[in-house]
């Protein structure tokens, strides 16, 4: 008699492969995209849980504090997003004659927003943030873009009780899980407040009206992808290190439970998401050694992505650029992209 083998893995497995995806991109023409972008971007919405929440038109800001960071100023803001709630937002104005051009800039699963600004607690720190390109918010400020950055949900001075060990200054974790008892995901808390940044954003006198760009890495490619997918105010992105499929990340090894989105299998793949995106132009970044999000399935998914430009005739809007190293930013592939289209 055979050894019953009671591990799930195979269980997880036959589902990702067996059950199909109800809104995978199937469009032939432009007006099937159209039609199919409809129904899987109000299915996101809904997942996030953010049906019915409209983000306001002018957003209250109070602007806490200004430092000069010598190209540019770095105002500390506090943003009312609703329901009791203020985010600690950072704008990043050059010293350049206005109007700017903006974008919204998202940090990653790091202790808290600093890094991306260039505020480094240590020089071991700068150095290791500087070698990844990891203070990408203050290399956009200093090439002459406003930027907006909104420290995220579940980290530094966004923390609940609940930290996730001692002297962790993160609580995504527990906080995922609160929300999803709710209704709600800590993702689409993360995305709501970013639509309120850009409501305030766009009613800044210095910014130049009709463009917006979104950037983020790691877990602010996260949030720029999602967000980007589902408001179109983003007329630019650009995700970096996050975009793979979620079989192969997501699923393949241990995440943080901030990136799991009750129900999304069940009707879309990432590139799938991803293409919601489109015609806007999208350039993603990837690392061709990045351990946690595997080059060969970024690749398998963008092939998902192009099919929708194509269908649009915008491939020209469409870019994968993967530089040799692991899980880091590009500040040349970004601005590159950024300089053409925005």
């Amino acid at each position: 008699m055979d050894t019953p083998n009671f591990a799930l893995q195979s269980h997880v497995d036959y589902l990702y492969t067996n059950k199909p995806r109800q809104l995978a991109f199937e469009a032939r023409t432009p007006d099937e995209f159209t039609v199919w972008q409809t129904a899987l971007r109000g299915e996101v919405v809904r997942l996030l849980g953010l049906t019915g929440r409209t983000p306001p038109a002018n957003p209250a800001a109070e602007l806490l504090q200004t430092i000069d960071r010598g190209k540019y100023n770095e105002e500390k803001h506090a943003l009312d997003v609703g329901e009791g709630v203020r985010a600690n937002m950072y704008v990043l104005v050059p010293k350049s004659k206005p109007p700017y051009k903006a974008i919204m800039v998202f940090h990653g699963h790091n202790p808290s927003v600093q890094p991306i600004l260039g505020n480094f607690d240590s020089e071991e720190m700068a150095q290791e943030r500087l070698a990844i390109d990891g203070n990408y918010a203050q290399a956009l400020a200093e090439a002459g873009y406003l930027v907006c950055a909104v420290e995220q949900r579940g980290f530094g001075e966004r923390v609940t009780d609940q930290l996730q060990s001692p002297g962790n200054q993160r609580s995504c974790r527990h906080l995922a899980y609160t929300y999803m008892l709710e209704g709600r995901t800590l993702l689409g808390e993360r995305c709501w407040d970013g639509m309120c940044a850009i409501s305030y954003v766009q009613n800044r006198p210095d910014v130049e009206a009709g463009t917006l760009g979104c950037t983020g890495n790691s877990g602010g490619g996260t949030t720029a992808l999602w967000l980007s997918a589902i408001d179109e105010r983003i007329t630019v992105v650009v995700p970096s290190c996050y975009f793979c499929s979620f079989k192969a990340s997501i699923l393949g090894m241990e995440h943080c439970e901030c990136n799991y989105v009750p129900g999304i299998l069940e009707l879309a793949e990432m590139g799938d998401l991803a293409a919601l995106m489109a015609p806007r132009p999208m350039r993603f970044i990837s690392g061709e050694q990045d351990p946690i999000f595997p080059i060969g399935a970024v690749r398998e998914q963008y092939e998902t992505v192009k099919k929708a430009y194509q269908i649009l005739d915008a491939a020209d809007r469409l870019s994968l650029t993967v530089h040799s190293g692991a899980h880091a930013y590009n500040h040349a592939f970004s601005h590159e992209w950024f300089g053409w289209w925005l």
